[in-house]
């Protein structure tokens, strides 16, 4: 759900009624997890082999909040037909007749880049387990801003040299990458949640500290298919501020 013209300061009340109704705040502009796009797997098509659906949940469950170097895609197909597009994502599974082949380093965008088999026929434990290990080591390693896809092939030794650290141990550090990963996920918070339940943090909405029940006025609105959108700005002019000179 997507939240488009709200007044910031309506923000953390609006919240509040989306908490009781059972909500939880996503991560549509952090550099975290994006929503895991998923087909509709072996319970909806007959063409699937794994209930792709029900994995998806649990690896967005697993990586919401957790922060990276930058935004972070995953996709989980139920078949070899790849109708979730898992192999052009950071991270993406395709399941098969006994699990799930594991994908790493894909990229869409401005430069598309296809996702690299690190293993096959993994159980959803082995394949989150993988997975573990390869966030932790991107968030430990990459530039700020730096996705997947440009990590790894930036990364002294490539995807061989990534292989040897998160599927064979070289460097002895897989059991501290998994731990690490553990934390976050042990420790993750609805910031939303967070705000809400905090009188000081929602202050932080005000439009006008010294006047808290009025709201910035200058805002020009312009209709789009019965709804309303902020105008865009004239190029090269700044926009009407709504106070007087």
């Amino acid at each position: 759900v997507d939240l488009f013209g709200a007044h910031r300061q309506d923000l953390p009340d609006i919240w509040e009624e989306l908490g009781k109704a059972g909500f939880e705040s996503g991560h549509g502009y952090a550099k975290a997890l994006r929503t895991v796009k998923s087909c509709v797997g072996s319970t909806w098509c007959r063409y699937g082999v794994q209930d792709s659906v029900d994995f998806a949940v649990k690896v967005e469950h697993r990586y919401k909040g957790v922060r990276a170097p930058h935004k972070m895609k995953s996709a989980v197909s139920g078949c070899i037909r790849e109708c979730a597009e898992a192999q052009s994502k950071d991270f993406g599974f395709i399941a098969t007749e006994t699990g799930y082949n594991v994908f790493v380093g894909g990229n869409g965008g401005i430069k598309p880049e296809h996702a690299v088999l690190l293993e096959t026929d993994c159980s959803e434990e082995r394949a989150i387990q993988l997975v573990d290990r390869f966030l932790m080591f991107y968030i430990r390693t990459a530039d700020r801003l730096q996705r997947t896809a440009p990590w790894m092939r930036e990364l002294p030794g490539g995807f061989d040299y990534l292989k040897e650290v998160i599927v064979d141990d070289k460097l002895g550090i897989c059991e501290t990458l998994e731990k690490e990963m553990q934390f976050l996920v042990d420790t993750y918070q609805d910031e939303w949640a967070t705000v809400v339940a905090n009188p000081e943090l929602r202050k932080r909405f005000n439009d006008f500290n010294n006047d808290p029940d009025s709201k910035e006025d200058g805002i020009q609105f312009v209709s789009v298919r019965e709804q309303k959108r902020p105008a865009k700005w004239p190029k090269g002019k700044m926009p009407n501020s709504g106070i007087p000179e």
